[in-house]
């Protein structure tokens, strides 16, 4: 039972994260999109302000910190064999999570973001629970956790298919 538990802990997670903030639901090529469009054209390499960063690009920022460390959890199969490697990786998107809602500004993603970290990090900790004592696994508490994952990964999305 707990193999098969983590096991889906990993298919619930990956797909969590996909169809969330690595997913490519934004972003429209004009960089205009959602609620008041602040700075116009002018470039500059610093964050932009909340004012003037557009939920698209808020969105396109946020995805590129993901996206590559996202791509690692695809293949989390060392979950089973290996969970404390898995469990490794899991932080290590955590910390690319965390540079991109720090990147993010605009006020419409940065709360979906910080949501989505929050339902993250309750799920990565009820699976570093299950990795250190597989035999005390709480299914139900983990599976409200990974609902949460996913209905903030959903929110995520929906704010930047706008």
């Amino acid at each position: 039972m707990p193999r098969k538990t983590i096991a889906l802990a990993t298919a619930v997670l990956t797909a969590a994260l996909l169809a969330g903030c690595a997913s490519g639901g934004a972003a429209p090529a004009s960089g205009r999109s959602g609620s008041g469009s602040g700075g116009t054209g002018t470039s500059s390499s610093s964050t932009p302000t909340a004012a003037a960063q557009t939920r698209a690009e808020a969105c396109t920022t946020l995805r590129a910190k993901v996206e590559d460390s996202a791509k690692g959890l695809q293949s989390l199969s060392d979950m089973q064999s290996d969970p404390q490697a898995a469990v490794a990786r899991l932080e290590e998107f955590d910390r690319s999570l965390t540079e991109g809602i720090d990147a993010v500004q605009n006020a419409d993603v940065k709360p979906k973001a910080e949501a989505f970290q929050t339902a993250y990090r309750d799920m990565v900790a009820k699976i570093q629970g299950m990795a250190k004592d597989p035999q005390s696994v709480d299914v139900s508490g983990f599976s409200t956790s990974a609902e949460q994952v996913q209905q903030a990964a959903k929110d995520i999305d929906t704010v930047c298919a706008d």
